[in-house]
């Protein structure tokens, strides 16, 4: 008896496997995608960062540096004296039994860009001056709490002055 010859479909076999290969790639592409939003994410975050400047005159400065590759948006701020919470500066200053007009005053509540730096405290006037020693104390007893967020709003805060 003579067996029947098979037709081998080459355009079917052809089309499967045109299919697998563009599934391939399309899943390719959809993990692609997600490891560069994952890679940006981690790029752009920003990281606030404090800097106090003492000189041997007793003057000092406090400034916050966004040392990240993003940009920080703030979104809370508080001030806390021996654990107690004040609404304003002006009334955080004067339980740490500061004098307001003692100091030049930044806007901290604020957007920063890249390798920003903001002044928050500055003496200016010479019976202001402290010694170490004072500082020190007075950093002891306050806290000044940034809460920020990346542009992907990752949340993330600053702690400045004495965790309670």
């Amino acid at each position: 008896m003579i067996k029947p010859i098979r037709i081998i479909n080459w355009e079917k076999h052809t089309a499967l496997c045109s299919m697998l290969v563009a599934l391939c790639a399309l899943a390719t592409s959809i993990w692609q995608g997600n490891s560069m939003q994952e890679h940006n994410r981690l790029s752009l975050r920003p990281y606030l960062e404090t800097e106090i400047n003492s000189k041997d005159d007793g003057s000092w400065e406090l400034f916050i540096n966004n040392n990240g590759m993003g940009p920080a948006q703030v979104k809370g701020l508080q001030y806390f004296v021996d654990g107690t919470s004040y609404a304003s500066r002006e009334d955080f200053l004067l339980a740490l039994g500061e004098d307001p007009d003692c100091y030049i005053r930044g806007n901290i509540g604020r957007f920063y860009k890249v390798a920003d730096r903001q002044m928050v405290y500055s003496t200016f006037r010479k019976a202001c001056f402290k010694t170490e020693s004072e500082r020190v104390a007075m950093f002891s007893r306050m806290k000044i709490v940034i809460d920020y967020q990346s542009l992907y709003g990752e949340s993330y805060q600053l702690v400045i002055g004495k965790e309670q």
